[in-house]
């Protein structure tokens, strides 16, 4: 009789033990899941675009190290630092958005800039000077101009079209001074690369895109100095009166 009650009893242990392990098991599910971060407040297309912007800005700051690096030209180099910095800083703020919204954020280039750097990083002189300026300078910033004209117009989440519009002036500034220190296709083909402003770079290393941009129209005009097209018409007609008088 008293052998039948313990095995009753420890059978009874042994079945609430059982019964109680799940419920542990789901509180600690549950307390999981209360510590992990909520879903992403953006729809799929919104987060796409946080994850491009923030891409488009990691490009730009690895290609503007390469020139640093690889760059022999002053204005390059001071574009390539202007290009670090300003992408860097937009990159902190699409990385916050990134964490308010919960979306997470590419880690590395995309395979389309992981072959531009490979390519670049080979190149040192006016060879990576010509790449750079015309790839990462301005083929990269008229695309992403473009994107974020889009990315505007179409996010949904009114902090994603913020930051779009955020950012577009800035690249629209990048654009141009990427193009005035890269030879027009139409240009001499005598001149050196990049056709930047060559003059402008060992007298004012700190001019880079804005000097060139005023510059190097005057340094390639084939048209006489100012100058010299108005005064000499006065200064003949004087010498002839002299000699007149002689």
């Amino acid at each position: 009789m008293l052998k039948t009650t313990l095995i009753k009893c420890v059978l009874g242990a042994a079945i609430a033990t059982a019964f109680a392990m799940p419920v542990t098991s789901y509180a600690q599910a549950g307390k999981a899941t209360m510590d992990t971060p909520a879903a992403s407040a953006l729809n799929k297309a919104d987060q796409k675009i946080v994850a491009d912007m923030a891409r488009a800005n990691m490009a730009e700051i690895e290609a503007g190290k390469l020139a640093l690096a690889n760059s022999q030209n002053a204005q390059v180099k001071a574009f390539a630092q202007q290009m670090i910095d300003d992408h860097t800083k937009a990159l902190g703020d699409v990385t916050q958005l990134a964490q308010t919204k919960g979306v997470t954020l590419p880690t590395e280039l995309d395979s389309k800039h992981k072959a531009m750097a490979a390519k670049l990083s080979k190149l040192t002189g006016d060879p990576f000077d010509k790449a750079y300026m015309a790839q990462a300078g301005v083929g990269d910033h008229k695309a992403v101009h473009a994107a974020l004209k889009k990315f505007e117009a179409k996010a949904k989440d009114p902090d994603v079209k913020a930051l779009a519009a955020k950012m577009l002036p800035t690249v629209e500034q990048h654009l141009h001074s990427a193009i005035s220190l890269t030879p027009a296709k139409g240009g001499a083909k005598g001149t050196k690369a990049p056709v930047t402003g060559e003059a402008n770079d060992h007298s004012s290393p700190g001019g880079a895109a804005h000097g060139a941009a005023h510059n190097t129209p005057m340094a390639g005009a084939k048209t006489p100095a100012p100058a010299a097209g108005v005064k000499p018409p006065v200064a003949g007609a004087t010498n002839e009166q002299n000699a007149g008088k002689r």
